[in-house]
């Protein structure tokens, strides 16, 4: 069986939307101020877009599966960058290799994510539903999420 969520979809929509104006700013703040991984928030965002909602057990388990990528790979990576003079060509390789983490990341949510009943545990949808979720999980206020949410239908 097919996987249900596609990581270069969300791939793609997590680029479009971190372009958006405010958005990178918002998430940044968030994840320096609140611990928020900004995959993680991200994957909330796409999946209120298409109007699936997660179990709380299923976030528990995303949010279990982040703080582990994020402490053993992502920070390390981006602590090694903060050390290097921007515009230099080890801060370049140093922004390439978090990408790539952070893309991998994004696969590792989605394999979870995919491997997760769905079906059985839906609540019902409300705008934002595991934006809101997830802020309250990591103790921040949702209204802080205001750019992410502009332009939403």
């Amino acid at each position: 069986m097919p996987d249900v969520f596609d990581t270069e979809r969300f791939w793609q929509f997590s680029l479009k939307t971190y372009e958006k104006h405010g958005v990178k700013e918002c998430c940044l703040s968030l994840q320096d101020s609140y611990g928020v991984d900004v995959n993680l928030l991200l994957l909330c965002h796409w999946l209120d877009s298409q109007e699936q909602v997660l179990s709380r057990q299923t976030l528990d388990d995303l949010i279990a599966l982040s703080t582990n990528w994020q402490t053993k790979a992502l920070v390390p990576l981006r602590e090694k960058r903060a050390t290097l003079a921007k515009g230099s060509e080890a801060y370049g390789f140093a922004l390439t290799e978090e990408l790539k983490a952070e893309r991998q990341e994004q696969r590792a949510l989605l394999a979870l994510l995919n491997l997760a009943d769905m079906s059985d545990e839906q609540q019902p949808f409300t705008q934002n539903t595991n934006c809101i979720a997830y802020a309250d999980a990591a103790r921040f206020p949702p209204g802080m999420l205001t750019p992410l949410f502009k332009g939403q239908h």
